[in-house]
């Protein structure tokens, strides 16, 4: 296991927003390469795919994974001997008051098995720091504190209510942390009507509102309405695509500052607003590859991809390396007022409920 003191993380994070784009894709690379080589080391399947690897690798000699791939083939796919798949479905599915690491060092989670196979996924603690400290510097970075105080505000948030999802896991976690504040922190089922929403929300009065677009959009509709009756400082949304136009709605509506996180289970904080409706890629930790229907990569371009390819540079436990997700997007690089360094994600199709 890879692991980080959080001082250290946050140094890293905080240094990849003043590299220069040149700078950055060579830390990239970098990184890639110490990534691959301990693959290669510790994963019995990876070392297989990997044997006829150039020594001056680039990222297209590297072979694209797909779901199944490490489905068939988990034990030998992670890298830790001890982890078993088995076992991490069962600590998934732990009861939920149970807040212990999986293995005593690990967190484990499951994607939302939309396709009806979910993939257990097992981080460990390099990616969970870096991770959060992006979450922290680069998406809640210009927050107040107060704002995000759980000790002096209500936060809710709409979501997939199901053991083993990833925000489901985050926002017992949350609650966990902070037994003291629990009460302020409540969790509404994205299965509910927006009728039972609209009553529960106006009864707790939340300050902060965080869940999918597809559920908030509707919210603030009601919210201009007159029906759900809100003082809200923020509003936070990840899992599915924010259009600008839905952007625009949130904002209007309720009159605070939006944030869009593009995430998922398997490669994290991918991309994330920054003052705007656009999302800009994390490309100093993660790597974002559109492809057309041939998996050849699309590059910078105006054509909408058939899918991407996730590469996640912080989880050494379970390696995510040019990992196929049917998400699609397309990336541009224009200059912008903020953080222009970042390229920008557009998210054609949503993830499925609860990816995040």
């Amino acid at each position: 296991m890879k692991t980080i003191e959080i001082k250290e993380a946050a140094r890293l994070v905080a240094e990849g927003d003043k590299l220069s784009s040149a700078e950055r894709l060579k830390l990239q690379q970098q990184r890639l390469h110490e990534l691959v080589t301990y693959a290669r080391e510790h994963s019995p399947w990876l070392a297989k795919h990997y044997a006829n690897l150039p020594e001056n690798f680039t990222l297209t000699d590297l072979p694209i994974v797909y779901k199944k791939d490490m489905l068939e083939n988990y034990d030998d796919y992670v890298t830790d001997r001890n982890i078993h798949i088995q076992d991490v479905l069962k600590y998934v599915d732990r009861p939920t008051d149970d807040t212990s690491l999986f293995l005593g060092q690990y967190t484990a989670l499951k994607t939302s098995g939309s396709t009806g196979n979910p993939l257990p996924m097992v981080r460990d603690d390099y990616h969970n720091k870096i991770h959060g400290q992006m979450m922290a510097q680069r998406l809640m970075g210009g927050i107040p504190p107060e704002v995000l105080s759980l000790k002096h505000n209500h936060i809710a948030t709409v979501i997939h209510l199901a053991n083993g999802a990833s925000s489901y896991s985050a926002f017992l976690r949350t609650k966990n942390a902070v037994p003291e504040a629990a009460h302020n922190l409540m969790g509404l089922s994205c299965l509910d009507s927006v009728n039972h929403l609209v009553q529960q929300l106006n009864q707790f009065q939340p300050t902060t509102i965080t869940g999918y677009p597809s559920m908030l959009v509707p919210l603030a509709v009601e919210q201009m309405k007159g029906n759900l009756r809100l003082h809200v400082k923020l509003i936070v949304t990840s899992a599915e695509m924010l259009t600008e136009k839905d952007y625009n709605v949130l904002r209007q509506a309720f009159h605070c500052p939006v944030l869009n996180n593009y995430c998922m289970t398997e490669g994290g904080e991918i991309a994330m607003t920054r003052g705007s409706s656009r999302l800009h890629i994390n490309e100093d930790w993660v790597i974002v590859e559109p492809v057309d229907k041939d998996m050849n990569p699309l590059g910078q371009s105006d054509q909408w991809s058939a899918g991407l390819l996730i590469t996640d540079l912080t989880n050494f436990v379970q390696p995510i390396i040019r990992y196929y997700v049917s998400d699609v997007v397309r990336i541009t690089r224009k200059p912008e007022t903020l953080n222009s360094q970042f390229s920008i994600l557009k998210c054609h199709a949503s993830k499925s409920m609860g990816a995040c």
